[in-house]
């Protein structure tokens, strides 16, 4: 994980300890969530899913009543789910060229045929263009 991503996971734990969030809640023999209720349960991704739409529910609805002020079209967010920002993370990574064994490694993808379907998608273009400008260096010789 990146630095960033560490020291996030760091706050959330403080967050944690200072509302008294039990960090010892077992699950298949794992503990110390990061993302967990109130009791110490890990959060299941029905949970995380509802904080997402909530706070896209709010952004839409104060954007809504923002362009109805100034007398234009809302723009509204799509609705974001844990696995839209999954998928978003894992073509972020593939658009600046991360090696494609080591995005399957990160992503958890037991089979590289997922992580190839996204990974070509993004580096098609890039390959492209650099393909067009091997022609370009061509044709000024």
């Amino acid at each position: 994980m990146t630095a960033s991503v560490r020291k996030a996971f760091e706050k959330q734990r403080e967050y944690q300890f200072m509302m008294g969030i039990d960090r010892d809640y077992e699950v298949d023999g794992m503990k110390g969530f990061i993302f967990t209720s109130k009791n110490g349960r890990p959060l299941q991704p029905s949970a995380v899913n509802n904080v997402l739409y909530n706070i896209v529910d709010a952004y839409n609805k104060q954007e809504a009543a923002k362009a109805k002020k100034e007398h234009r079209k809302p723009e509204m967010m799509p609705r974001i789910s844990a696995h839209i920002l999954r998928h978003t993370g894992c073509t972020r990574m593939a658009e600046r060229g991360m090696d494609v064994k080591v995005l399957q490694y990160i992503m958890g993808h037991a089979n590289i045929a997922v992580t190839m379907e996204v990974y070509n998608h993004i580096t098609e273009y890039a390959r492209i263009e650099k393909e067009i400008l091997k022609m370009e260096d061509l044709m000024v010789l």
